[in-house]
């Protein structure tokens, strides 16, 4: 298909230099009729015609593209022309099909993030969450926000040049700035189309959790305070507990850092700060682990309705 839409993008090039009054009119035609053509070789071959028929949209992208380039005047119309043509042949054939899909279906995507301070059942209830949703006929992408996608590798790197020990691994300057940026990539590129395309994003932890553990234990993170707090998830729920109960789960796990009653509480008090703000629930996660997740599931019961045409597990 990149090979198909690149020729359109060259045939719309020369019928736009053969015949420029038309031109404007080039990418509807190939679009109408390549369309055409997917939906007649789905029916041809009984497929379902989300098989083809997406593909017409890159072909309209890459023939505008070659429209854009001929014109005149201005380098902003063949550079956007380029643009078109580099969308077309990376536009993602499954991403277009999941999407007409979703519409059909009625099935709209998000992102939540389960929040709260260490012990509070995040990881466990985002398990449970996620195949409560997948039974509701969702796509579901679970993503811990506590792992990185480099940050360990580079700290560890540079704390090795620098002759320091785990510790002052941990107080390295560059590590927050490092946060940011492996955070930002982790969370644009899980949520990016989500929504439109019907994925639900569980988030164990979120980009924000990352800058109040930072600002709790001290780091000078106040100047990225802007960046971290940005990204926002359609739906959080805080899971709260006491640090008292906090400080006895860590206690039970061999290989959690164990953080002082200072940090937690500060995280705890920011937390529900960050609730109260933005109408988030607060969950009293004490209760029972059934009873916890009843409560979750009645919160996003309305925000991710049973799909269509999918019967609940």
């Amino acid at each position: 298909m990149k090979a198909t839409v690149a020729l359109f993008f060259l045939l719309s090039i020369v019928l736009s230099v053969v015949l420029p009054r038309l031109a404007v009119f080039v990418p509807f035609v190939f679009a109408l009729a390549f369309g055409a053509y997917g939906l007649a070789r789905s029916a041809s071959r009984h497929l379902d015609p989300l098989n083809d028929a997406p593909n017409a949209l890159r072909v309209f992208l890459a023939s505008l593209g070659g429209y854009l380039v001929t014109l005149d005047g201005t380098f902003v119309f063949p550079s956007a022309g380029i643009l078109l043509l580099v969308g077309s042949v990376y536009l993602n054939d499954e991403f277009q099909r999941r999407t007409i899909d979703s519409l059909r279906r009625g099935r709209r995507g998000g992102s939540i993030a389960l929040l709260g301070i260490d012990g509070s059942g995040k990881s466990s209830h985002s398990k449970v969450t996620s195949g409560w949703l997948e039974g509701r006929g969702y796509r579901v992408e679970l993503m811990p926000f506590h792992r990185y996608l480099f940050v360990e590798r580079l700290s560890s790197i540079s704390s090795a040049v620098r002759g320091g020990s785990a510790t002052v691994g941990r107080r390295n300057p560059l590590r927050p700035v490092l946060s940011l940026a492996d955070n930002l990539l982790l969370q644009i590129s899980s949520s990016l189309g989500c929504r439109i395309e019907g994925k639900v994003v569980v988030y164990d932890r979120f980009i924000w959790s990352t800058y109040i553990k930072y600002e709790a234990l001290g780091y000078p993170v106040k100047p990225l305070a802007s960046l971290y707090l940005l990204p926002r998830p359609h739906c959080a729920i805080v899971l709260d507990v006491p640090v008292d109960k906090s400080l006895r789960v860590i206690d039970e796990r061999v290989a959690h850092i164990h953080y002082p009653r200072s940090v937690l509480q500060h995280e705890r008090e920011v937390y529900l700060r960050i609730a109260r703000r933005n109408g988030y629930p607060i969950i009293d996660a004490t209760s029972s682990f059934e009873e916890v997740q009843a409560e979750i599931e009645s919160h996003l019961t309305s925000l991710f309705p049973q799909v269509s045409g999918v019967g609940p597990r």
